[in-house]
């Protein structure tokens, strides 16, 4: 066999073979590099102390707890504790004063957008901790405000403050005993449950999966909830924050539970993909723009159809980015980002510029030749086939 031959036979299987092992090697890597230097950002919470020793922690929780003092003696506590905001862990750094009164609040280190992560800041979120006391609830919506627009944010520093202040109440001998907080559905919640029940009866019972009406209805309710109204679509980095243990409470953010594993579980059932070219609200956008355009094309030739593999190199090289260094808002790449928040960098509102005005003349460009997440469901899908053909057979021998 010559090694053209061989590599028309397996190139496929050769490729798919070193995307995997590559990737279980960055993902290797990133665990083995995870370091976090709590010490080096104390006198920034602190700046009066002049010596910090550690009480006590729970270094696997992200919890430490030092005492700090100068000349004359003891002058309160900082403690530090981690919380997951929408692109990883956000430390929370507090000072205390030695009866449990907090005095400042810091984030030394944290993985969010900063077009997001400054709504904290315009929303004076932070002013909200001082004063508090170490028996305080630290909850959101009951004694702590979220900052509009950056819930998820406002969540991880929340919890950040909560989970360093169990180690100071145990240590001043009043040990936090709080209720759990229990998994609450919204309206949110209830909107995408509502729309993934629509998409599923649409796509599959037999009078109405032939008609064209139900996906155009489905295309706008995402347009109109998922993107102008929650601002919250499927992103590859919704995925990415579970392999690298990123992934909020289910408590804090059940949206993007039921969103991620509904999605899979129903591709997994169905074998079928619920979210893009259904309610994806950029897909939405995209064909709207290539109705305005006019345009018949779509990529249904051999070499247009090749290079929708593009999809799959560029997923492969975020998800390596992403494993290598535990920063999943690499990943966030998506134009959708950008149009619906209304906020990005120059780079990102010329990649929406630029797939909007190509999908004038190419239908859903994005969605067919570059947009991870669809590759990620193409993936899932592909797996599901394999799945189910192995299993038969097996059952036929």
């Amino acid at each position: 066999m010559t090694q053209g031959s061989f590599w028309q036979l397996h190139g496929k299987k050769v490729l798919i073979i070193g995307a995997v092992v590559s990737l279980l090697g960055a993902w290797t890597f990133g665990q083995l590099n995870i370091k976090t230097d709590v010490d080096s950002y104390l006198p920034e919470v602190m700046p009066e102390a002049a010596s910090f020793e550690l009480i006590t922690s729970k270094a696997a929780d992200g919890q430490y707890l030092y005492s700090a003092a100068n000349g004359a003696g003891p002058i309160g506590y900082v403690t530090a504790g981690e919380g997951q905001g929408y692109g990883g862990p956000i430390i929370v750094l507090v000072a205390w004063t030695l009866d449990g009164k907090i005095t400042n609040i810091q984030v030394p280190q944290h993985e969010e957008t900063p077009a997001w992560y400054n709504r904290l800041y315009t929303a004076q979120y932070f002013t909200q901790y001082i004063g508090r006391e170490f028996l305080d609830p630290f909850t959101l919506d009951e004694d702590i405000n979220a900052a509009s627009g950056a819930t998820r944010s406002s969540h991880g520093v929340a919890e950040g403050v909560y989970e360093g202040r169990l180690l100071l109440a145990e240590h001043l001998g009043q040990p936090f005993v709080g209720p759990k907080q229990p998994i609450q559905l919204g309206a949110p919640e209830i909107v995408l449950l509502l729309g993934l029940a629509l998409v599923v009866i649409f796509r599959m019972v037999p009078g109405l999966r032939q008609k064209r009406w139900p996906r155009y209805v489905m295309l706008v309710y995402g347009l109109v909830f998922f993107g102008i109204w929650l601002s919250a679509m499927l992103s590859l980095i919704n995925f990415l924050v579970f392999p690298i243990g990123f992934a909020p409470s289910p408590a804090t953010n059940p949206l993007l539970y039921i969103m991620v594993f509904g999605i899979l579980g129903l591709a997994a059932i169905f074998g079928k993909n619920f979210w893009c070219f259904w309610v994806c609200p950029y897909c939405a956008l995209q064909e709207g723009a290539h109705f305005l355009g006019g345009s018949q094309v779509r990529p249904i030739s051999r070499r247009q159809l090749l290079l929708r593999n593009a999809r799959y190199f560029i997923l492969w090289a975020l998800v390596m980015f992403v494993f290598i260094s535990r920063q999943p808002q690499i990943s966030v790449i998506e134009p959708w980002n950008t149009v619906f928040s209304l906020e990005g960098n120059l780079s990102q509102w010329l990649l929406v510029i630029a797939t909007l005005g190509v999908s004038l003349f190419i239908y859903d460009f994005w969605c067919h030749f570059l947009c991870p997440v669809g590759a990620t469901m193409d993936i899932v899908l592909k797996i599901r086939t394999w799945t189910v053909n192995a299993i038969g057979r097996f059952t036929a021998r």
